[in-house]
């Protein structure tokens, strides 16, 4: 049988860019005005607490508390309607289901909207673990939550990692997943030097081909 999938979530399964950036920018525009070419700029990917810091900039680190809270009220409220996967993705899943092959998600993106999510696109019976940032108590970079997925089942050892951006990437290879690079996602312009990539893929349909014939 072919080896087990995880998938990173926002930017590989689902194109959320819409509302990620909509929330940024209103909520630094009312906090942090002079930084809003940094909230119209950074990367989706990595652990909320990591990017509004990472827009306030040193001199408003003050602020980040509420910039998180802002955000998850906003967000919360806008993940559905902006919010789709993206094409292929269902049928995809739905083959990888019907072959028996275990899949997982590991996501930076928190518990509420992801489960939000997968609820409405009825993917829950797809997934064996639905792994987030705090679906444990403390927050987990996306090293540990593969980690975690590992840990909890021997099928993922060595499995594949889907994941768009440089940090997937780092954290596949940390855990001795290959890793697959999703060259529609959100990191295409990220420093890709001295990563090891075991496949590129335009669309997700792509990994079908390295399945057993």
């Amino acid at each position: 049988m072919t080896t087990a999938f995880i998938f990173d979530f926002d930017g590989t399964l689902v194109d959320s860019k819409q509302a990620i950036y909509q929330c940024f920018k209103s909520i630094t525009k009312q906090l942090a005005p002079e930084r809003i070419d940094y909230a119209k700029n950074i990367l989706i990917g990595p652990p909320l607490r990591d990017t509004a810091s990472e827009i306030l900039g040193q001199e408003n680190q003050n602020l980040l508390d509420k910039f998180v809270q802002l955000f998850i009220q906003m967000h919360d409220e806008k993940v559905i309607q902006h919010t789709q996967p993206y094409p292929n993705v269902v049928s995809t899943l739905e083959l990888l289901h019907k072959k028996q092959i275990p899949m997982a998600i590991a996501t930076n993106k928190r518990k509420v909207p992801t489960q939000k999510l997968i609820s409405f696109f009825n993917w829950n019976k797809y997934f064996k673990y639905i792994e987030c940032s705090d679906s444990q108590k403390g927050i987990r970079n996306k090293g540990t939550i593969i980690k975690d997925i590992i840990n909890q089942s021997s099928f993922f050892k060595g499995c594949y990692f889907v994941g768009d951006t440089r940090h997937d990437a780092v954290s596949a290879n940390q855990n001795r997943c290959k890793f697959i690079q999703a060259l529609y996602g959100y990191g295409i312009n990220e420093d890709w030097h001295q990563i090891q990539i075991y496949k590129k893929i335009e669309k997700i349909n792509d990994i079908l081909e390295l399945l057993d014939s």
